[in-house]
């Protein structure tokens, strides 16, 4: 018998609720209607290659719709946009409206993730009860759906909508100073990076994320814990690190719900070495021109 069901409580569909724009960025709330019923039609390819003995399916297509069927209510801007649009024949784009889908089941009031999408409002029937005006007919879809934040202020009545952004986490990162050996960046957009650094100098590190209200933060390990050095928006440039042994740092770029950490390797090299090399390399040239 299954168990995770005792531990969770059924949503009921009253906790997902639509928001339909009677004017420009102003939604209201769905309310008469007996019939939301939303309809995925997905458009199906299935063939059958001449070696196999099945067929195989995949999806290359949707057409959303949904249903709709309502009471009419006076003093209801939702639902006299839509009796004017089916008693008025409107055609083309005076039947364009903007519907946000908003699952209120884990925020109560405030703000929630959201779903909207652009509809044509597509009329069927209308005047078949006795009881009281009636109409029913479709949304279907004429875009594709945006992901958004719908803000309420008046308990779920109206809501304001932010369309979310696709944020970007890369980054160019270099690391500049007069003891690095060679370059140390990642061109590339590699999460890691490596280098040599000569003991006891000073280094710099470079941040430029690709979007530019990023924060950027620069940490330092230390025994396992991260220690925060610096932290700016759109850039970060801290100077001036002494590199005296082995070290590694973390930067770390934030941008919307997303986050890349970077990870930073510097070894440090002992800078007589070095000297000695540089030194060496510069004799045989000169013996070779002596030559």
């Amino acid at each position: 018998m299954g168990k995770n069901l005792n531990n969770g409580n059924l949503v009921t569909r009253p906790k997902k609720l639509a928001f339909y724009e009677v004017y420009r960025n102003v939604f209201h709330r769905m309310e008469g209607f007996t019939d939301l019923g939303y309809s995925q039609n997905p458009k199906e390819y299935s063939r059958q290659y001449v070696d196999e003995e099945f067929e195989r399916t995949d999806i290359v297509g949707y057409a959303p719709s949904i249903s709709y069927s309502f009471d009419r209510y006076t003093n209801n801007e939702v639902l006299a946009d839509i009796v004017k649009i089916t008693e008025n024949e409107y055609v083309g784009d005076l039947m364009k409206r903007r519907i946000v889908t908003v699952d209120v089941s884990g925020v109560g009031s405030g703000d929630g993730n959201a779903k909207m999408r652009e509809y044509s409002v597509i009329p069927d029937t209308n005047g078949d009860s006795t009881d009281c005006p009636t109409y029913s007919g479709n949304f279907k879809a004429r875009g594709a759906l945006t992901d958004c934040i719908a803000t309420s202020d008046d308990d779920w009545q109206t809501v304001h909508v932010t369309e979310k952004t696709e944020y970007s986490t890369s980054a160019y990162i270099s690391v500049t100073g007069d003891g690095v050996v060679g370059t140390i960046s990642n061109v590339d957009g590699g999460l890691n990076i490596s280098g040599e650094v000569e003991k006891d100098s000073r280094v710099t590190f470079f941040v430029k994320p690709m979007f530019s209200g990023a924060k950027v933060t620069l940490y330092r390990e230390n025994s396992g814990r991260r220690d925060k050095i610096a932290s700016d928006f759109g850039k970060l440039e801290s100077p001036d690190k002494l590199i005296v042994s082995d070290s590694s740092y973390y930067i770390v770029v934030e941008a919307g719900e997303k986050s890349t950490d970077y990870y930073i390797k510097l070894t440090a090299v002992n800078p007589v070495a070095q000297t000695a090399s540089a030194k060496s390399t510069t004799v045989e040239k000169n013996t070779a021109k002596e030559v």
